[in-house]
């Protein structure tokens, strides 16, 4: 399938076919040497746009009614929202956060001309900015200041391993899905599961006999059977329980091992990631807490209180629903 052009600058065939396959691909999207390649809602990679005529390019989040709180899920839906410079606007639904994110990680660290804020969110930085410098700072204790030393330091060695802290997010996350799904949605899924194999199981036969009423067996089943898959209801595969499980406890052993290579490490592996480090060392700048104990313990009452009536900026939106999961399923110990 040809890639369709979105910008205002096409590319030459052969160079665009170069391109696209050199692309560094993130989930549905691609980032090539001169062009962003965007999907469609079920093709990847179908659109490109030169570098030169992206204007900016930000994410965008629906969130889910459950929102923060302790008993809905992360139900939300993120967009790559790229903005052109003659003012039109695409908007590319991404299934997985985490590649929204490694997206504009990846835009902001090679194309640094390109703002990946949305251009209200920019102003709400810039005012957060100005507030926070008019701010008077508290004068640290010796023991506070101490403190942050030693968190600053903690979450550049984190810094040096992205990997393993992403994994543990994303494992927390997973297991936090999984633990929300009601009872009656899995014997729903199961159910539905179910009947879709006996009416392929049926169906098929039928459709060799030549008997009529074969192939709506089929197509039943069919669309029965992609109903089930695509719910994510079905204990089994890549859903089980014992097997989300085993991931988390797997992330966390990973980050055990890495942080146990440095003396007073000051979390837990289960907590082992850069935002927790920093909104504890924001805690101590505060004046709320002088120990990474007690700067701990104010993070996750901090995070337990975000609920569906809480309003929160782009920039807290992100830090939560990174570390939030891995608390919800430690039980905030």
């Amino acid at each position: 399938m040809p890639t369709i052009l979105f910008g205002n600058q096409p590319m030459p065939a052969s160079e665009l076919k170069a391109d696209k396959r050199a692309a560094r691909r993130i989930g549905p999207v691609g980032m090539g040497r001169r062009a962003l390649y965007l999907n469609s809602f079920y093709i990847s990679r179908m659109y490109y746009v030169l570098w030169t005529d992206i204007r900016r390019v930000y994410k965008l989040v629906a969130m889910s009614k459950g929102g923060f709180t302790g008993i809905g899920a992360f139900g939300s839906m993120s967009y790559l929202v790229v903005e052109l410079r003659d003012g039109r606007s695409k908007r590319c639904q991404i299934k997985y956060e985490n590649q929204t994110d490694q997206a504009i990680a990846w835009i902001a660290e090679h194309h640094p001309e390109i703002p990946t804020v949305s251009v209200t969110a920019q102003r709400k930085l810039d005012q957060k900015k100005l507030e926070e410098s008019r701010k008077k700072k508290p004068e640290l204790e010796e023991e506070a200041q101490k403190s942050i030393d030693l968190l600053e330091d903690a979450k550049r060695y984190l810094e040096e391993k992205p990997e393993l802290y992403t994994a543990l997010s994303r494992k927390a996350g997973k297991k936090r899905v999984q633990q929300m799904v009601p009872a009656s949605s899995r014997a729903l899924g199961i159910a539905v599961f179910a009947a879709a194999a006996a009416l392929l199981a049926a169906g098929i036969p039928m459709t060799v006999q030549r008997h009529p009423a074969g192939i709506y067996m089929i197509m039943f089943g069919a669309a029965f059977l992609f109903f089930s898959m695509m719910g994510n209801l079905l204990p089994i595969g890549r859903n089980s329980p014992r097997r989300i499980e085993r991931e988390w406890e797997d992330a966390v052993e990973a980050c055990q091992s890495y942080i146990s290579r440095r003396e007073s490490f000051p979390v837990p592996a289960r907590y082992a990631h850069p935002v927790v480090l920093e909104r504890m060392i924001r805690v101590i700048r505060e004046g709320r807490a002088k120990e990474p104990e007690q700067a701990l313990a104010i993070v996750g009452e901090d995070l337990k209180k975000l609920n569906r009536s809480v309003k929160v900026s782009q920039e807290e939106y992100d830090e939560v629903v990174a570390v939030k999961p891995m608390f919800l399923v430690s039980g905030y110990r």
